[in-house]
């Protein structure tokens, strides 16, 4: 299994140890595909950082604990009162324990942390929110809450907030909770269309291509049209007016300028005001384009939402190292 060196936070050289502000917290970011490791300080500061390929559907025979030590095992040892939060798909029910949601609306302070007991010293898990529709119908999204909490260098802020990726996440907070949110299967279902249908049988590489995206992005966010929309994938080349290395693109386009209009019936004007978007930056301009070709505007989070959410979780929970 290969754990990843120890690198300084963003922003330059880590500093000698005798300068270091000492960490108040151990971060995991605990995913379904790999695994990061944050030593957090005041504030939420990411002092240093590391990531394995360890995510919960890498570990075998439930060697959870072994993976954790094999990323910070030499952490823990320098610092044995240092307190762990864990986030993200480790608290699901394929992960180390299956922490209970909880429910909106939730302020960092409403979250309760559901703590493990079977590792040298507690780890403590974020347990995801959940969310019942009109109809009674569940959502739920883990990780995507600590995120959103810090999504930002200061304080919680209300807004709405875009995290993508093969299940975007759309979520509101208001009164700095998180008091609504929806999940989409764009990216998955990009890559089953893609892969697996005879969509994909007419499309050759997948560089991003700006004019056939944007073509895309503008034919699947007419309103209740992405079902009949989709073939025109495959008819748009059969007449060649969309070539083979455009074909992915247009296809994510389509996709997700059909995430955007069914989205934004759900949310209410935002006055201008910026969609803050989470996650890859790659990923995220893409989304920031096709927000602006729907009239909307995006604007990509500073890195580290993760860390700072759990900085700010722990610190409501009165885990933290005074």
């Amino acid at each position: 299994m290969g754990f990843g060196c120890i690198k300084p936070a963003a922003g330059g050289r880590m500093p000698p140890r005798a300068e270091r502000p000492k960490a108040a917290l151990l971060g995991l970011d605990w995913g379904t595909t790999s695994l990061r490791g944050y030593l957090i300080g005041p504030g939420g500061t990411i002092l240093a950082e590391r990531a394995a390929d360890a995510g919960i559907l890498q570990i075998q025979d439930r060697a959870f604990a072994g993976a954790l030590i094999g990323l910070a095992g030499d952490w823990l040892d320098r610092d044995d009162s240092l307190p762990i939060v864990a986030s993200g798909m480790i608290g699901s029910r394929q992960g180390w324990v299956e922490a209970p949601y909880g429910e909106v609306p939730a302020a960092p302070g409403d979250i309760s942390l559901h703590t493990l007991t079977d590792f040298d010293r507690p780890v403590h898990v974020v347990p995801g929110l959940c969310r019942h529709d009109e109809h009674g119908v569940p959502d739920v999204m883990r990780g995507e809450e600590t995120q959103i909490i810090g999504a930002h260098d200061g304080e919680m802020q209300d807004g709405l907030y875009l995290l993508p990726g093969s299940h975007s996440k759309w979520a509101r907070v208001t009164a700095g909770a998180i008091t609504w949110f929806a999940t989409f299967m764009t990216g998955e279902l990009f890559t089953a269309l893609k892969d697996h249908t005879i969509l994909g049988r007419m499309m050759a590489g997948t560089a991003h291509i700006p004019e056939a995206f944007a073509q895309g992005v503008s034919f699947g966010s007419r309103p209740n049209s992405i079902m009949r929309s989709l073939f025109s994938a495959r008819t748009l080349a059969l007449f060649d007016e969309l070539g083979e290395e455009d074909g992915a693109s247009y296809l994510s386009g389509l996709l997700i300028g059909a995430e955007i209009a069914e989205a934004h019936a759900f949310i209410p004007d935002t006055n201008g005001a910026p969609i803050m978007i989470i996650g890859n930056p790659d990923l995220g301009a893409r989304y920031a384009t096709a927000l602006s070709l729907s009239g909307l505007v995006g604007q990509q989070a500073a890195t580290g939402a993760a860390a700072r959410g759990q900085w700010r979780i722990a610190s409501a929970a009165g885990i933290l190292r005074s």
